[in-house]
């Protein structure tokens, strides 16, 4: 209870309860002085009654005469303190009695009387001796009333008494305003502590023209809302933005776009208010990563975020969803006026160029369109429909817009599939498209030698030589089921290829091969991969097939025969990405791998994660424990190889040690 009253009330309590005992002291310390003044006044009136009145005394002792105690009652009555005097003589029997009330309640009191004064309550009680020349011819008993007795305090006492109220009435005044007074402070703290919002940076600074502990708590509390307005504007902001160029992220363009779809306007006008959703893709972006390497991909995606927000409309916001992928929002724009902005776009796109590193590279994006208004779609409709479009447009071509319409955009898609298809399907009986194959070194960093060993790498081209990327043709192959195919024909191309130069061979310590995890138990692979055994002279110690930790996993428990003949064969296995699937080093230990390549974002980040660095040296530990080697990927400075070199990692492999070129380079 009582920590749930105010600090006001509980100072105003403490004070009050203080002073009403310090009151109450005040009044004990009086009534205790004045009845001590009042016991010694009655002690000094039995002596001096006894001293006045000893020959009366005596005389009555005496003459035993009733005038002489007639007389002495009468002198004894003028005495209002005195209630009761007993004569005694000299055998102490009582000759004479005083008694002013005519009761016989100190009876008791006067048996117990001695020379030495005592009280009974506020009596006093004293038996004085009756002597003349040192010789004693009786004693006096005294009773006295003290309460008769009037004291210099005793005057005042009264006063004392009506004044008390007076003094608790002001004192309860003075207490409720002290406890204000010294309360307002923590009110209004705590008031501030209600109302101010510092995570939305709303709030109001303290201000006091104390100098003392006062002061200190409220530049306490304004410092800390500053902080708390300041690291929560940094969160938002961290919360709010892609890291690499600033943009907004897929967080904050998609509660954006909630709030304009569930947008409840009351004017009808507003009601029909049209948006713009413009799918930004950059065209090829993935051969930029692959010819120069991942850091000048960053670097591009940031000039291009740059150039965006330079020509961005008021109002409008522009948002990173993904690797080369943006969102601009045109609030309050029509399809027409959306439409205009948007092809500006692609025409600015398509005039940019980017260098890095002596490398000259044009750059144009794809556009999908779509305008909505609010209620028109739900959220995951509208990406839907912005994703649609975008591929729509990206299988037209380069530099290409497409505005979103509802009955087009999975036939489109199909369509362009069935495309990709036909393209898949002509470059393997080799018409009208072509595959090619490439390689990118895979270089040790534990020791130095003249043996080469790459990973194979397959590019499509279609009948207009136009490249396709493996990330749009092999998602297509996959649902084709044509992954079978592609890997027999990767296999079978570049063994015809590599026999015919047996010096390549002899130099060639390990070609890594990429398999589909489906590839493993299609029985026309491995038909295929028998028949090539019977038929090319190839070492086959020296071929690593790389499977993919997902596909692996989901395929290995399956293909246990076909993967027992591979190793009798020697024909190694290679766990790609690993890290990026299923992430478990239960893996390491139950599938028969080789080679362990670990995935590039650890590599990546390693210098800026140490839990990153840790993992890629937990995966080294491990593999050594199980005898296989290890293949770090995106190897991209100086400062990665050396960090792995430190690791132990058995290989390198990225656009710092050597960047992918066609297979054919590799054997002049």
């Amino acid at each position: 209870m009582w920590r749930k009253l105010s600090i006001q009330i509980q100072l105003f309590v403490l004070i009050s309860l203080m002073l009403l005992g310090f009151t109450i002291a005040t009044l004990s310390i009086s009534y205790y002085l004045d009845l001590q003044e009042r016991k010694k006044l009655a002690i000094e009136l039995s002596q001096t009654l006894n001293n006045a009145m000893s020959h009366d005394m005596l005389n009555a002792l005496v003459s035993n005469e009733t005038d002489i105690y007639s007389d002495l009652s009468f002198r004894l009555s003028n005495f209002n303190s005195v209630d009761k005097v007993f004569l005694y003589d000299e055998s102490d029997q009582p000759v004479y009695e005083y008694n002013r009330n005519n009761t016989n309640q100190y009876d008791q009191i006067i048996k117990q009387a001695t020379s030495k004064p005592s009280f009974s309550g506020e009596d006093l009680y004293v038996k004085l001796p009756l002597e003349l020349d040192g010789h004693k011819f009786g004693s006096v008993a005294y009773i006295i009333d003290i309460h008769d007795f009037t004291t210099q305090l005793n005057e005042h006492f009264f006063y004392l008494i009506i004044a008390f109220p007076l003094e608790l009435l002001i004192g309860f005044l003075l207490t409720l305003r002290l406890s204000r007074l010294y309360s307002q402070p923590f009110e209004k703290l705590a008031q501030a502590m209600r109302v101010n919002k510092p995570t939305q940076n709303e709030f109001t600074e303290l201000n006091t023209s104390s100098e003392n502990e006062v002061k200190v708590l409220f530049n306490g509390f304004n410092q800390m809302m500053n902080q708390i307005s300041d690291t929560s504007q940094q969160l938002r902001y961290i919360a709010e933005h892609d890291p690499l160029t600033g943009c907004f992220n897929r967080f904050y363009m998609e509660n954006t776009l909630k709030k304009l779809l569930k947008k409840n306007h009351h004017n009808d006008k507003l009601q029909t208010e049209s948006h713009s959703l413009i799918n930004l893709n950059i065209d090829q972006f993935k051969i930029i990563n692959d010819t120069v390497g991942h850091e000048s991909g960053d670097e591009l995606l940031k000039m291009i975020a740059s150039s965006l927000n330079n020509h961005l409309p008021e109002e409008s916001i522009i948002a990173r969803m993904e690797s080369d992928d943006f969102y601009i929002l045109l609030k309050d724009f029509s399809e027409e006026k959306g439409l205009t902005y948007a092809n500006d776009l692609l025409k600015q796109l398509n005039d940019f160029r980017f260098s890095w590193e002596g490398q000259a590279f044009s750059v144009s994006a794809s556009i999908g369109f779509v305008c909505f208004q609010a209620f028109s779609h739900s959220l995951q409709e509208l990406t839907k429909s912005a994703e649609n479009a975008l591929h729509i447009a990206k299988s037209q071509g380069k530099n290409k817009l497409h505005i979103f319409q509802p009955d087009d955009n999975l036939a489109e898609r199909l369509n362009q599939e069935v495309i990709t298809a036909g393209f898949i399907k002509g470059a393997l009986a080799k018409e009208n498209s072509r595959f090619e194959l490439h390689a990118q070194l895979i270089q040790p960093l534990q020791y130095k030698t003249d043996k080469v060993s790459y990973e194979i790498l397959l590019r499509l081209w279609d009948s207009n030589q136009n490249f396709i990327s493996p990330d749009s043709f092999l998602p297509t192959a996959e649902r084709y089921q044509m992954m079978a195919d592609i890997d027999a024909y990767v296999l079978w191309e570049y063994l015809t290829l590599i026999t015919q130069y047996p010096e390549h061979i002899n130099q060639l310590h390990v070609v890594h091969i990429n398999l589909a995890g489906s590839s493993l138990n299609h029985p026309d692979f491995q038909s295929k991969l028998k028949l090539a055994i019977q038929t090319f002279n190839f070492p086959w110690h020296k071929l690593e097939l790389e499977l993919t930790e997902t596909s692996a996993v989901g395929n290995f428990s399956q293909a246990h025969e076909f993967i027992n003949w591979l190793k009798e064969i020697g024909i190694g296995l290679a766990l790609d990405d690993f890290g990026t699937g299923m992430s478990s080093f239960e893996y390491l230990k139950c599938l028969p791998f080789d080679v362990i390549k670990i995935d590039g974002s650890f590599v990546k980040d390693m210098h800026k994660d140490p839990s990153d660095k840790m993992v890629i040296r937990y995966i080294q530990e491990i593999s050594t424990l199980r005898n296989q080697e290890t293949v770090a990927e995106y190897v991209e400075t100086k400062e990665d190889v050396e960090e792995l070199t430190r690791i132990g990692i058995t290989y390198g492999q990225g656009y710092y040690l050597g960047k992918p070129k066609p297979l054919t380079e590799w054997l002049y």
